[in-house]
Parts: C-alpha cells; sequence; structure tokens
C-alpha cells in the first residue's frame, strides 16, 4: 500500500514537472518561429520617375514609390559639402506585403561648385501602415550622378511589425490532482 501511494505521488510529480517544461519550452517556440529583418536592396530611380512627377520609382526588393516630405538643408559652402537632414516615406509593397513606411534621414554630399560629386543616406524607418504598421529597420542610398538619368542604389533590412502570437499549453493530471494548468504564452517578438 505504501508502495502504491509512493509510486503514484511520483507519476504526479513526473506529470507536473514534464507539463512545466512543455509550458516553459512554448515561449521558446514562439520566439524562434518570430520574424527576422529580410534584406533589401535594388535601386532607387530618378526625381518625377513616380506618381505625378514628384517621386522616385523603386525597383528591386520594394517596388512604388518614394516621396520626399520634408528637406532640411545645411550648406557647408567653404568647405563643398552639404548635410540634409528630413523626412521620406514609401508607398508601395515588399514581395507581397504592403502599406507605406515613414523614414528620417540624414544626407551628405559633396560637390565641385554646383556638380555633386558623389553623396549618400541613411533612413531609420520610423513608423508605418498597412502591412508596415510596426516595421523597424535602415535604409542606405548612394547617389550615382556620373551619368545621366541619376539614379540611386539602396540596401538594408527591414524588420516587419511585431505581430503577438497567442500559444496556449495545457497539462492534466490525475482526477486527485490539483486539477489542469493552463497558461498562454505571448511571443516576445
Amino acid at each position: 500500500m505504501v508502495f502504491a501511494r509512493t509510486t503514484q505521488i511520483a507519476r504526479r510529480a513526473a506529470a507536473v514537472v514534464l507539463a512545466a517544461g512543455m509550458l516553459a519550452a512554448v515561449p521558446l517556440t514562439a520566439s524562434a518561429a518570430g520574424g527576422g529583418a529580410i534584406v533589401v536592396r535594388g535601386v532607387q530611380l530618378e526625381f518625377g520617375s513616380c506618381g505625378n512627377g514628384e517621386g522616385y520609382a523603386m525597383t528591386g526588393s520594394l517596388s512604388g514609390c518614394w516621396w520626399v516630405d520634408t528637406f532640411d538643408v545645411k550648406p557647408h559652402p567653404d568647405q563643398a559639402t552639404m548635410l540634409a537632414t528630413g523626412r521620406e516615406h514609401f508607398v508601395g509593397c515588399l514581395g507581397t506585403v504592403c502599406g507605406t513606411f515613414e523614414t528620417t534621414y540624414r544626407y551628405t554630399a559633396r560637390f565641385d561648385g554646383t556638380t555633386e560629386l558623389h553623396g549618400r543616406c541613411h533612413h531609420p524607418i520610423v513608423g508605418g501602415t498597412g502591412g508596415f504598421a510596426g516595421a523597424r529597420g535602415e535604409l542606405s542610398f548612394t547617389d550615382v550622378v556620373d551619368h545621366e538619368p541619376f539614379s540611386y542604389p539602396y540596401w538594408g533590412n527591414i524588420q516587419l511589425g511585431r505581430v503577438k502570437t497567442t500559444l496556449a499549453a495545457t497539462a492534466t493530471t490525475s482526477s486527485r490532482a490539483a486539477g489542469s494548468a493552463r497558461q498562454a504564452a505571448t511571443a516576445p517578438c
């Protein structure tokens, strides 16, 4: 009788430990299934190539239009350089994901008189809507200005919005145990 009771307690304890182990594994599985960053690259075409002639057509990973919202210039004529900052946005798709994302940017360029010799800009993603809601990442562009039409190769990464996934796990012990244990885990990404 004592042996049977000890065996029963050991089985319950093993079931509880097994259930706890399964529950502990749930967040790891959800985290591993989370989306990572998507590497993007392509070419932004010259000004006027998109929309009503005031946007930039995007080719490559991103397809759509790129728009300049603000452009605050800080010229340094004594050094033949220029710095500009502002906000821009993209309307279009990354594969089958479509929407809008917004960026801030920092643009630097070197000039010979009024002729741009080279330029580049860095664009952290600061917000989005539609398929880009919650997106994060950054894009870098370089200016190809040694022939016309000008173009702007880009590269970077975009991590699409963090969608919370709820997983439920249930562990049941015998009817003499405290009932069933339930826990929902929310994925951290």
